[in-house]
């Protein structure tokens, strides 16, 4: 992804069972060796694509979050009450 560009960053979600959209999703972007913060979690959407369901967070100057160039892995929150898994993505390249 280019520093200049704003566009949603999704993050593939899968489940043992059931429907993870059912869920509230919240989406972390932090360089690649931290893990986020309280701080860092922002309301995110679901978007399917056929058979795959992603958290989606808009990214870049005009979005939710702007990191600006650096290497960095998205983090994804489901509130699935009792549980709330935790998922960390591939590490990406902003340039």
């Amino acid at each position: 992804m280019d520093r200049a560009s704003t566009e949603h960053l999704m993050t593939p979600v899968t489940a043992t069972s059931g429907d993870p959209s059912t869920y509230p999703v919240q989406v972390a972007v932090v360089p690649a060796d931290e893990r986020p913060t309280d701080t860092d979690w922002h309301d995110a959407t679901w978007t399917t694509s056929g058979s795959e369901t992603f958290a989606t967070l808009l990214v870049g100057p005009s979005g939710t979050v702007n990191p600006g160039p650096g290497t960095f892995r998205a983090w994804v929150k489901l509130t699935a009450t009792p549980e709330v898994p935790v998922i960390p993505s591939a590490r990406f390249e902003i340039t």
